[in-house]
């Protein structure tokens, strides 16, 4: 049988950014993520890929087009030119916190 957490946690944020990027060495990263109640934060790390050590950020949301979303982005500066990078986020509300997008 299937199990539905009910919840007032905000949704796993949904990345808006195309994966490749224009610039050599830098990227604006931009996403999205569904609250019925207001997201108060955005807990945002990133690395290269295939190293174990993460980068965090904080980023403050701000309202999204969409009703009951909000979005954050952030312009991720001194990249390594054609390096893969990875990107999660979780998403903060009075609730608590969404899972890993």
């Amino acid at each position: 049988t299937a199990v539905q957490e009910i919840s007032g946690k905000p949704g796993p944020a949904q990345f808006k950014s195309s994966p490749k990027g224009t610039e050599e060495s830098s990227y604006l990263l931009e996403w999205s993520s569904m609250s019925y109640t207001p997201i108060t934060e955005f807990h945002l790390e990133t690395r290269q890929a295939g190293s174990s050590a993460w980068r965090a950020y904080s980023v403050s949301p701000h309202a999204d087009q969409e009703l009951y979303h909000s979005a954050g982005k952030l312009y991720l500066t001194k990249l390594e030119p054609a390096m893969a990078y990875q990107a999660r986020i979780k998403s903060h509300n009075k609730e608590g916190m969404s899972r890993w997008s």
